[in-house]
């Protein structure tokens, strides 16, 4: 039998919980309500190992001076800066893809104009595909860790089906690379059925609450599912310092 490897959160008494880090091929579902601080945590596993880092709610440029700040380095991250290529698209009044109601009106109006004019109509309100180009950076990369900061993006500009495909391929991708990748997704804005779904498909799903005790808050982050060891689910409270996430009183749930 060979010995499984794991790859590091980074955070000791993560990887504890995990019982020993995340296993090589393994994704990972981190789900988190707002006020969680679930944007540092992709940060701080990003600090270490080779990385692919896609950010989609941030620039590239944002994401390096916020990892400068709580003092990790960036020179091992790839990044796939699908935040600043729609910012872009946006700003040439491309936007986002079109849903099949506007394609069908689209493809009316052209006809229309085609019926009165013979002239050659140019192609300017074409659409990038972002969940293409995330696929395709996935199959390429080389790199240890594959980290997906957010998928919210794609769920907010494609149907839910086809999100979920595209995850299931990158998962297949995933585990034959021996890599470990995360996916960050919010809690409780999308659907209850595709957050089933992605939990479903995990190998792992950590989730982040927050909790407001009188005028105080408590956050914990619990282990909710990790493939292989069902009965050997872990919790713990954590606080976010000046050098990232601290986790404090592991607890294991039997």
């Amino acid at each position: 039998m060979t010995d499984v490897e794991y790859i590091s959160t980074g955070i000791e008494n993560l990887d504890k919980l995990l019982e020993g880090g995340i296993q090589r091929g393994f994704t990972t579902l981190i789900l988190g309500s707002p006020g969680s601080s679930i944007e540092i945590l992709g940060k701080q596993i990003a600090s270490t190992d080779d990385v692919l880092y896609i950010t989609t709610e941030e620039t590239k440029d944002d994401v390096a001076q916020t990892m400068e700040r709580f003092g990790w380095g960036i020179s091992n991250i790839d990044f796939l800066d699908i935040s600043s290529k729609f910012t872009q698209q946006i700003l040439k009044g491309i936007g986002r893809p079109m849903n099949s109601f506007e394609q069908k009106s689209k493809s009316k109006i052209l006809e229309l104009i085609k019926e009165g004019s013979s002239s050659i109509l140019p192609d300017s309100n074409r659409k990038f595909d972002y969940l293409a180009d995330l696929l395709d950076s996935i199959k390429k990369t080389t790199r240890k860790k594959i980290i997906l900061n957010t998928l919210d993006f794609f769920i907010s500009e494609y149907p839910e089906d086809k999100v979920f495909r595209i995850i299931q391929e990158i998962k297949i991708q995933n585990s034959g690379k021996k890599t470990a990748l995360f996916i960050i997704l919010t809690k409780g804005v999308h659907s209850e059925i595709l957050e089933k779904k992605l939990e479903g498909i995990s190998d792992c799903v950590i989730e982040l609450e927050v909790l407001q005790k009188g005028s105080t808050f408590e956050r914990f982050l619990t282990i909710k599912k990790l493939r292989n060891y069902a009965k050997r689910i872990g919790i713990a409270r954590y606080v976010v310092e000046s050098n990232g996430f601290v986790l404090e009183t592991v607890e294991r749930i039997m």
